[in-house]
Protein backbone atom coordinates (compact mmCIF):
# COMPACT_ATOMS: atom_id res chain seq x y z
CA UNK A 1 0.00 0.00 0.00
CA UNK A 2 1.51 3.57 -0.98
CA UNK A 3 1.02 6.28 1.25
CA UNK A 4 2.70 10.17 1.71
CA UNK A 5 3.39 11.04 5.32
CA UNK A 6 1.88 14.68 5.44
CA UNK A 7 2.13 17.60 8.50
CA UNK A 8 0.61 21.36 9.07
CA UNK A 9 2.25 22.67 12.01
CA UNK A 10 3.67 19.07 13.45
CA UNK A 11 -0.14 17.86 13.68
CA UNK A 12 1.03 14.90 11.23
CA UNK A 13 -0.53 12.03 9.66
CA UNK A 14 -0.64 9.22 7.28
CA UNK A 15 -2.66 9.93 4.15
CA UNK A 16 -3.43 6.62 1.63
CA UNK A 17 -5.44 7.51 -1.97
CA UNK A 18 -8.29 5.24 -2.30
CA UNK A 19 -8.55 6.10 -6.18
CA UNK A 20 -6.61 2.95 -7.42
CA UNK A 21 -6.22 1.29 -3.71
CA UNK A 22 -8.54 -0.04 -1.41
CA UNK A 23 -8.38 0.02 2.22
CA UNK A 24 -10.37 -3.01 3.84
CA UNK A 25 -10.22 -1.92 7.37
CA UNK A 26 -9.39 2.08 7.76
CA UNK A 27 -9.94 1.54 11.68
CA UNK A 28 -7.31 -0.91 11.99
CA UNK A 29 -4.69 0.32 9.06
CA UNK A 30 -5.33 3.95 11.38
CA UNK A 31 -4.33 2.57 14.78
CA UNK A 32 -1.44 0.05 13.19
CA UNK A 33 0.07 3.54 10.66
CA UNK A 34 -0.19 5.93 13.80
CA UNK A 35 1.73 3.85 16.53
CA UNK A 36 5.20 5.62 17.24
CA UNK A 37 7.20 2.62 17.83
CA UNK A 38 6.02 0.07 15.82
CA UNK A 39 4.31 1.83 12.40
CA UNK A 40 4.87 5.24 10.85
CA UNK A 41 4.17 6.99 13.30
CA UNK A 42 1.17 9.66 12.90
CA UNK A 43 -2.07 11.16 14.94
CA UNK A 44 -4.12 9.17 12.68
CA UNK A 45 -5.01 8.36 8.96
CA UNK A 46 -6.68 10.06 6.28
CA UNK A 47 -8.48 8.73 2.97
CA UNK A 48 -8.55 10.45 -0.22
CA UNK A 49 -10.35 8.69 -2.72
CA UNK A 50 -12.96 9.51 -5.49
CA UNK A 51 -16.18 12.08 -4.59
CA UNK A 52 -20.12 11.03 -4.66
CA UNK A 53 -21.13 14.63 -4.37
CA UNK A 54 -21.35 17.19 -7.13
CA UNK A 55 -18.20 19.58 -7.77
CA UNK A 56 -15.70 18.16 -5.69
CA UNK A 57 -12.35 16.79 -6.37
CA UNK A 58 -12.17 14.29 -3.71
CA UNK A 59 -13.57 12.84 -0.82
CA UNK A 60 -11.27 12.82 2.65
CA UNK A 61 -11.81 10.51 5.29
CA UNK A 62 -10.17 11.11 8.64
CA UNK A 63 -9.48 8.67 11.43
CA UNK A 64 -8.18 9.03 14.81
CA UNK A 65 -4.77 7.70 16.29
CA UNK A 66 -7.47 4.67 18.60
CA UNK A 67 -9.44 4.51 15.29
CA UNK A 68 -12.32 6.43 15.97
CA UNK A 69 -13.45 8.40 12.55
CA UNK A 70 -13.32 12.04 13.03
CA UNK A 71 -15.85 14.34 11.26
CA UNK A 72 -13.15 17.01 10.04
CA UNK A 73 -9.52 17.93 10.45
CA UNK A 74 -8.61 21.23 9.36
CA UNK A 75 -4.35 20.49 9.28
CA UNK A 76 -5.32 17.43 7.77
CA UNK A 77 -7.15 18.94 4.94
CA UNK A 78 -5.16 21.88 4.21
CA UNK A 79 -2.17 18.70 3.54
CA UNK A 80 -4.98 17.14 1.59
CA UNK A 81 -5.29 20.26 -0.59
CA UNK A 82 -1.72 20.38 -1.33
CA UNK A 83 -1.50 16.66 -2.09
CA UNK A 84 -4.63 17.17 -4.52
CA UNK A 85 -2.87 20.27 -6.30
CA UNK A 86 0.75 18.71 -6.41
CA UNK A 87 -0.74 15.45 -7.74
CA UNK A 88 -2.73 17.25 -10.13
CA UNK A 89 -5.67 16.15 -9.42
CA UNK A 90 -7.85 19.66 -8.07
CA UNK A 91 -6.22 23.24 -9.50
CA UNK A 92 -3.92 25.13 -6.90
CA UNK A 93 -6.21 27.91 -6.80
CA UNK A 94 -9.36 26.42 -5.48
CA UNK A 95 -9.55 22.88 -4.53
CA UNK A 96 -13.12 21.39 -4.05
CA UNK A 97 -12.78 18.61 -0.63
CA UNK A 98 -16.20 16.42 -0.15
CA UNK A 99 -15.73 15.80 3.84
CA UNK A 100 -17.77 14.20 6.79
CA UNK A 101 -19.24 17.88 7.81
CA UNK A 102 -20.00 18.78 4.26
CA UNK A 103 -18.19 20.32 1.44
CA UNK A 104 -14.94 22.50 2.42
CA UNK A 105 -13.07 24.68 -0.33
CA UNK A 106 -9.16 25.07 -0.22
CA UNK A 107 -5.90 27.17 -1.96
CA UNK A 108 -2.58 26.92 -1.95
CA UNK A 109 -1.52 30.50 -1.16
CA UNK A 110 1.42 32.54 -3.41
CA UNK A 111 3.73 32.13 0.05
CA UNK A 112 3.04 28.49 0.27
CA UNK A 113 1.05 28.27 3.10
CA UNK A 114 -2.34 26.51 2.66
CA UNK A 115 -5.90 27.69 3.73
CA UNK A 116 -8.77 26.21 4.39
CA UNK A 117 -12.71 26.62 4.91
CA UNK A 118 -13.33 25.55 8.64
CA UNK A 119 -17.40 26.29 8.11
CA UNK A 120 -19.42 28.61 10.47
CA UNK A 121 -19.64 28.38 14.14
CA UNK A 122 -22.05 26.79 15.66
CA UNK A 123 -22.22 27.80 19.39
CA UNK A 124 -25.74 25.92 20.78
CA UNK A 125 -25.78 23.04 23.00
CA UNK A 126 -27.35 20.53 20.56
CA UNK A 127 -24.21 21.11 17.81
CA UNK A 128 -22.24 19.53 20.10
CA UNK A 129 -24.64 16.84 20.98
CA UNK A 130 -25.91 17.67 24.30
CA UNK A 131 -29.65 18.36 25.46
CA UNK A 132 -30.49 21.55 26.15
CA UNK A 133 -31.18 24.44 24.73
CA UNK A 134 -28.97 28.02 24.65
CA UNK A 135 -25.18 28.09 24.17
CA UNK A 136 -22.54 25.65 25.34
CA UNK A 137 -21.16 26.74 28.47
CA UNK A 138 -19.46 23.61 30.65
CA UNK A 139 -17.87 23.34 34.26
CA UNK A 140 -14.04 22.98 34.44
CA UNK A 141 -12.01 21.17 37.24
CA UNK A 142 -11.24 24.09 39.96
CA UNK A 143 -7.40 22.85 39.07
CA UNK A 144 -7.05 24.63 36.30
CA UNK A 145 -7.60 28.03 37.64
CA UNK A 146 -9.67 28.95 34.42
CA UNK A 147 -11.04 32.73 33.84
CA UNK A 148 -14.35 32.59 33.91
CA UNK A 149 -14.37 28.89 35.45
CA UNK A 150 -16.05 27.58 31.86
CA UNK A 151 -15.47 26.21 29.00
CA UNK A 152 -16.84 27.30 25.72
CA UNK A 153 -18.41 25.09 23.39
CA UNK A 154 -18.13 25.52 19.73
CA UNK A 155 -18.87 23.20 16.45
CA UNK A 156 -16.71 23.82 13.60
CA UNK A 157 -17.94 20.93 11.54
CA UNK A 158 -16.52 18.79 14.90
CA UNK A 159 -16.88 20.11 18.88
CA UNK A 160 -14.43 21.78 21.08
CA UNK A 161 -13.99 23.44 24.17
CA UNK A 162 -12.32 25.61 24.49
CA UNK A 163 -10.74 27.29 28.07
CA UNK A 164 -9.07 30.53 29.03
CA UNK A 165 -6.47 29.53 31.76
CA UNK A 166 -3.29 32.17 32.92
CA UNK A 167 -0.34 29.82 31.14
CA UNK A 168 -1.43 27.14 29.25
CA UNK A 169 1.96 25.03 29.42
CA UNK A 170 1.51 25.24 33.23
CA UNK A 171 -2.13 23.17 33.40
CA UNK A 172 -1.93 19.77 33.64
CA UNK A 173 -3.37 18.83 30.00
CA UNK A 174 -4.02 15.36 30.23
CA UNK A 175 -5.99 15.33 33.06
CA UNK A 176 -7.95 18.43 31.64
CA UNK A 177 -8.12 16.94 27.80
CA UNK A 178 -9.23 13.59 30.01
CA UNK A 179 -12.43 15.14 31.98
CA UNK A 180 -13.32 17.65 29.71
CA UNK A 181 -13.09 14.72 26.29
CA UNK A 182 -15.83 12.75 27.49
CA UNK A 183 -18.81 15.52 28.90
CA UNK A 184 -20.20 15.76 25.02
CA UNK A 185 -21.26 12.06 24.16
CA UNK A 186 -19.04 11.67 21.14
CA UNK A 187 -16.39 13.15 22.59
CA UNK A 188 -14.34 16.42 22.51
CA UNK A 189 -11.48 18.07 21.47
CA UNK A 190 -10.20 20.46 24.49
CA UNK A 191 -8.04 23.25 24.12
CA UNK A 192 -6.31 25.48 26.94
CA UNK A 193 -6.12 28.72 25.66
CA UNK A 194 -3.97 32.31 26.89
CA UNK A 195 -4.40 35.44 25.01
CA UNK A 196 -0.83 37.44 24.33
CA UNK A 197 -1.41 40.15 22.08
CA UNK A 198 -5.26 41.45 20.70
CA UNK A 199 -4.27 39.95 17.56
CA UNK A 200 -2.37 36.38 19.09
CA UNK A 201 -3.30 33.45 21.46
CA UNK A 202 -1.59 30.57 22.74
CA UNK A 203 -2.73 27.57 22.92
CA UNK A 204 -2.32 23.70 23.76
CA UNK A 205 -4.60 21.10 21.49
CA UNK A 206 -6.12 17.66 23.68
CA UNK A 207 -7.41 16.20 20.69
CA UNK A 208 -10.17 13.36 21.02
CA UNK A 209 -8.88 10.03 19.79
CA UNK A 210 -5.44 11.06 20.18
CA UNK A 211 -4.45 12.88 23.04
CA UNK A 212 -2.06 16.03 23.11
CA UNK A 213 -1.01 16.72 19.64
CA UNK A 214 1.31 19.29 18.09
CA UNK A 215 -1.40 21.01 16.59
CA UNK A 216 -5.04 21.19 15.81
CA UNK A 217 -6.32 23.13 12.96
CA UNK A 218 -10.40 23.09 13.37
CA UNK A 219 -9.20 23.56 17.15
CA UNK A 220 -7.33 26.93 16.19
CA UNK A 221 -10.18 28.01 14.66
CA UNK A 222 -12.30 27.29 17.42
CA UNK A 223 -9.85 29.23 19.60
CA UNK A 224 -9.62 32.08 17.80
CA UNK A 225 -14.11 32.71 17.31
CA UNK A 226 -14.23 31.95 20.89
CA UNK A 227 -11.76 34.91 21.88
CA UNK A 228 -12.59 37.21 18.85
CA UNK A 229 -16.14 36.28 19.96
CA UNK A 230 -15.93 36.60 24.08
CA UNK A 231 -13.75 39.98 23.28
CA UNK A 232 -10.60 38.95 23.91
CA UNK A 233 -9.09 39.52 20.88
CA UNK A 234 -10.42 41.68 18.37
CA UNK A 235 -8.73 41.32 15.45
CA UNK A 236 -10.46 39.72 11.91
CA UNK A 237 -6.98 37.63 11.45
CA UNK A 238 -5.69 36.10 14.83
CA UNK A 239 -2.54 34.08 15.38
CA UNK A 240 -2.57 31.08 16.95
CA UNK A 241 1.06 29.73 18.52
CA UNK A 242 0.93 26.24 18.95
CA UNK A 243 3.55 23.19 20.15
CA UNK A 244 3.90 22.41 16.96
CA UNK A 245 4.42 26.13 15.00
CA UNK A 246 1.66 29.01 14.18
CA UNK A 247 -1.55 28.65 12.63
CA UNK A 248 -3.51 32.02 11.12
CA UNK A 249 -7.42 32.11 11.41
CA UNK A 250 -9.72 34.57 9.75
CA UNK A 251 -12.96 35.35 11.14
CA UNK A 252 -14.79 38.80 10.76
CA UNK A 253 -17.53 37.35 13.29
CA UNK A 254 -19.95 36.01 11.09
CA UNK A 255 -20.12 33.50 8.36
CA UNK A 256 -17.28 31.14 7.74
CA UNK A 257 -13.76 30.76 9.43
CA UNK A 258 -10.55 30.46 7.61
CA UNK A 259 -7.38 28.25 8.48
CA UNK A 260 -3.28 29.16 7.18
CA UNK A 261 -0.45 27.99 7.33
CA UNK A 262 2.55 25.00 6.75
CA UNK A 263 1.11 21.77 4.66
CA UNK A 264 3.99 19.78 3.96
CA UNK A 265 4.31 16.29 2.86
CA UNK A 266 7.72 15.33 4.00
CA UNK A 267 8.40 11.81 2.49
CA UNK A 268 5.99 8.91 0.61
CA UNK A 269 6.50 5.11 0.84
CA UNK A 270 5.10 1.67 1.05
CA UNK A 271 3.13 -0.13 3.80
CA UNK A 272 3.04 -3.90 3.96
CA UNK A 273 -0.39 -5.39 3.95
CA UNK A 274 -1.05 -8.63 4.81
Amino acid sequence: MRFVKIEGAGNDYVLVETFGQRVGDPAALSRAVSDRHRGIGSDGLILVGPPDAPGAHARMRMFNADGSEGLLCGNGLRCVVRWLATEGRAPAADVAVQTAAGPRRGRVLDDGTVEVELGEPRWTRAALGLPGEGDCELPVPPALHADPDVAFGVSLGNPHLVVRVPAPDAADLRAAGAALESAVPAGANVHLLAVRAPDALEVRPWERGSGATQACGTGAGACAVVARRMGWVRAARVRVQMPGGALFVRWDGAGPAWLAGPANLPFRGEWPVP
